[in-house]
């Protein structure tokens, strides 16, 4: 049975926080020894998330599972280093179990700031209705229909459910009653105080006051039943809140995807769509290792990458950049990408609904090229062989009572992957319940926590054993 290591020397700070280069003799004498650390890349959703609290979220759900397995947990250590002109933190986290010490680093790929101010409510209405549009045009009532779509070498046939159509118009008809809900409350009030503030403020009395603020409120009458008074005041109060909350919700969550993933022939989102990439890909350069061969540059034998909502397009499209970046290097720059993966973890994502609804289809011929070539830049749908081998585990989890996310059926080749193992594992989250609210439920359920744990805390026997296959 293996003893625990001991703590590393050396390092500047605190016992629980410490500063130093990002690798070091002795997490490289782990490596060879097999006994970690295991690394893990977090992308954050959509909306106004605060610095680190998705790698405290990670953190604390892989604690949680391996303490429900009754290991010991060891205190969360903070490592903070310097990398690309900036510092770059991680989370250590640690236990153990059976005589085994875990450890796992965890990093967060951060771009929330990226995104503040930049996308206007009109901006995002009209990304919402063309992608209503564009889908509804791709769907059917009462039959499946299809499209086509570049990958695996060929374009193949996609399946879309009748479903689509329905909900699809649902979503429309919902989007266009809010902002005209908006639209009303917006101008009855604009309307209202219009006339209130042109009057002059009341000199004295606390009943002279009430009743200018009163006044304030679209068609109160004090005069009338203070019951219809009260019931008047309710209605408007719920009726601005609501508008409110659904302005500021398309413009803080539904904005952010419609400036990551709006149509490549729309310029204004390019810019901001190249610094979020660009954020995750150094994040995962430096975790994987690019750049020169010295002490400090991590080895880390196995990474996963997790992402939730808009954050699993980022870690997507992450992990294909890291794979061409490895594409394209010398044989000894190579950082041997897709066999250190050991899973890409999606969860809340919109996946598919990129796929069908965001993206341009091929109508004619020559437009495959273009299709051909978008796919290039994507090895997970590339090849199997390649760059989905059964080492690389994909886990999506969904919950139909999200509408954000779904099951993903637009990434695997309808004709069957090689082995069961390499298609997408579709699992769905049975206590993300809560319509609307199940797309941030995922983090406090037991399918992620599994999950998680599951691909961080193998021993090196289990390593061995589970490279065989999922």
């Amino acid at each position: 049975m293996e003893q625990p290591r001991p703590e590393r020397p050396g390092l500047a700070g605190t016992k629980l926080v410490h500063c130093g280069p990002i690798w070091d003799n002795s997490l490289e004498s782990d490596r060879e020894s097999k006994r970690g650390p295991i690394a893990v890349l977090v992308c954050h959703g959509m909306g106004q998330q605060v610095r680190y609290e998705t790698i405290s979220s990670v953190a604390e759900a892989i604690l949680t599972e391996a303490r429900n397995k009754g290991a010991e947990i060891l205190p969360v250590q903070v490592h903070l280093a310097e990398a690309n002109d900036d510092f770059l933190a991680r989370a250590e986290v640690k236990w153990t179990k059976d005589g085994y010490q875990h450890e796992v680093h965890v990093y967060e790929a951060y771009w929330a700031p990226l995104t503040e101010g930049k996308v206007t409510y009109w901006d995002t209405i009209k990304f919402l209705v063309r992608a209503a549009w564009s889908g509804l045009r791709y769907s059917r009532p009462f039959r499946p229909a299809s499209f086509q779509r570049w990958m695996f070498g060929a374009p193949k046939k996609l399946t879309v459910s009748w479903v689509a159509w329905f909900a699809l118009w649902f979503v429309l008809a919902f989007l266009l009653l809010q902002v005209g809900v908006i639209a009303y409350v917006s101008l009855a009030l604009a309307q209202q105080w219009k006339t209130a503030i042109s009057q002059p403020l009341p000199v004295d009395g606390i009943t002279e006051w009430f009743k200018w603020l009163a006044a304030l409120v679209p068609a109160m009458e004090l005069a009338s039943d203070w019951r219809s008074n009260l019931l008047h005041f309710l209605f408007w109060s719920l009726l601005i809140a609501e508008a409110l909350f659904v302005r500021y919700f398309i413009i803080e969550f539904v904005g952010d995807v419609a400036a990551y993933i709006s149509p490549y022939k729309e310029s204004k989102f390019d810019e901001l769509r190249r610094q979020i990439r660009k954020i995750g890909l150094n994040v995962g350069k430096i975790v994987y290792g690019f750049g020169p061969k010295v002490a400090t540059v991590p080895e880390y034998d196995k990474v996963v990458l997790v992402g939730h909502s808009l954050g699993s397009v980022l870690a997507y499209d992450t992990l294909n950049a890291l794979i061409n970046v490895d594409n394209v290097c010398t044989s000894t720059e190579r950082r041997s990408v897709v066999e250190r993966t050991r899973a890409l973890i999606t969860f809340g994502s919109p996946l598919d609904k990129t796929a069908f609804i965001f993206r341009i289809q091929a109508r004619r011929e020559e437009d495959w090229i273009r299709e051909q070539l978008a796919a290039s830049v994507q090895p997970l749908i590339v090849s199997y062989e390649d760059y989905r081998p059964a080492t690389l585990t994909w886990i999506n989890i969904w919950s139909p009572m999200d509408i954000i996310s779904g099951s993903l059926e637009y990434y695997d080749d309808p004709a069957g992957a090689p082995t069961p193992g390499q298609s997408v594992q579709n699992i769905r989250d049975p206590q993300a319940w809560v319509p609307l609210a199940a797309h941030a439920q995922y983090w406090q359920n037991e399918v992620l926590r599994k999950q998680l744990y599951r691909y961080v805390s193998e021993t090196p026997a289990a390593q061995r054993v589970m490279g065989a296959g999922v």
